[in-house]
């Protein structure tokens, strides 16, 4: 790109530092920690810090880099815990003839949902300094040259194809999160010449710069293998408000007491089968496969089917029903099968709380695992 002289990476003491150097002074707008705000340079730079830096003086920190590699004073710099020789990427995008470039470095560890609150901090922070050790961690930076001067909207504007394209290369790996917690971000475009008013998702500069974004940002969380950690299936009912216990209780609810078993031992080989079917893909497949459909109708989303029919459950919508035979037949056969009907027939506990897709898995999980108890329970195994 005509605008980036150049990139590099300097290290010191195991820290990495990428410095953007730009061929002229060009305008700047984004949250840098250094030189944030509005800012006009022609260096840019992403600090890279310990994974559990702490500091009173951060924006004293980043003087310290920029001094130490004689960068000029209005650099505008960013932090990262990112090991950013390993995760820097810089890449160009062209659509109708403009060209956008974007340095990008990403990590995760403290995704979130914008909105949400990051409740389980040690927990993903545990999970920061494990990738740590595989070269892999938090934040995602973002700086995006454009190739026109732009107004101070079109800047603005620009952000958002940058943060959408942010959030659609984390979907298409998987992430339902928008970001992490730290993230940062900044625009630069030249000063001279006819500024651009308009710079959104529909505009030929927005395009460009979203591809060159994505781009940036798949490349580097793919080449670090940060991928979700999907947990299992009991993860994933606990996601949507389903817990081991209500599974057990809905079982409960319709069990014909027999008095030579202990319903102790019931639950243990319960939660022990539950436990194996967590390993395995395929009910795996068909248990998330139900999640998506609950959550695609639940939109009104899913294909053939008019709006607000979802939500009636029609008597002639039975592939929720075929998920849920499959399920039970799967593990324990035709006696799980028979177990599904009785439990779609009462649906006992959270299951006649649940949604048509999320209802019918349900009889199929609890009932093939009721089947698969009482067939142990009568072999004496």
């Amino acid at each position: 790109m005509r605008y980036v002289r150049g990139t590099e990476i300097k290290e010191c003491d195991g820290m990495a530092t990428a410095i953007i150097h730009l061929t002229e002074r060009m305008e700047v707008l984004g949250s840098a920690i250094l030189n944030g705000g509005h800012n006009i340079t022609d260096t840019l730079f992403i600090m890279q810090v310990p994974h559990d830096y702490m500091s009173e003086d951060p924006v004293g920190d980043m003087k310290s880099t920029r001094d130490m590699y004689g960068l000029p004073e209005d650099s505008t710099g960013f932090m990262t815990a990112a090991e950013v020789k390993y995760v820097f990427t810089a890449s160009e995008s062209e659509f109708d003839g403009v060209v956008s470039f974007a340095a990008v470095t990403a990590g995760l560890s403290n995704q979130v949902v914008a909105g949400d609150t990051l409740d389980d901090w040690a927990e993903r922070h545990s999970i920061s300094l494990e990738r740590g050790r595989m070269l892999t961690a938090g934040t995602i930076n973002i700086i995006g040259v454009s190739s026109f001067p732009l107004t101070d909207e079109a800047k603005i504007n620009m952000m958002m194809p940058m943060i959408e394209a942010k959030t659609a290369a984390l979907s298409m790996l998987g992430y339902r999160e928008t970001g992490t917690t730290s993230d940062a971000i900044a625009i630069v475009s030249p000063s001279d010449g006819k500024r651009e008013d308009y710079s959104g998702t529909g505009t030929a500069i927005g395009i460009s710069m979203a591809r060159a974004v994505k781009a940036g940002v798949i490349s580097n969380l793919v080449k670090r293998g940060d991928y979700p950690v999907m947990g299992t299936i009991v993860d994933r009912l606990a996601d949507i408000g389903i817990t081991r216990d209500m599974l057990w209780s809905a079982a409960m609810e319709i069990y014909i007491p027999n008095p030579d078993w202990d319903e102790s031992e019931l639950r243990t080989i319960f939660d022990e089968e539950l436990d194996i079917l967590s390993e395995d893909i395929n009910i795996a497949s068909l248990i998330q496969g139900a999640i998506a459909l609950e959550d695609l109708g639940s939109k009104d989303c899913i294909c053939a089917m008019p709006r607000g029919m979802f939500a009636t459950d029609p008597i002639y919508l039975i592939a929720d029903e075929i998920i849920g035979m499959q399920i039970a037949q799967y593990i324990a056969g035709t006696r799980g099968i028979f177990e599904f009907h009785r439990f779609d027939r009462y649906k006992p506990g959270v299951i006649g709380t649940s949604g048509p897709f999320i209802d019918d898995m349900l009889c199929g999980l609890v009932g093939g695992i009721m089947s698969f108890v009482y067939t142990r329970m009568f072999d004496g195994n």
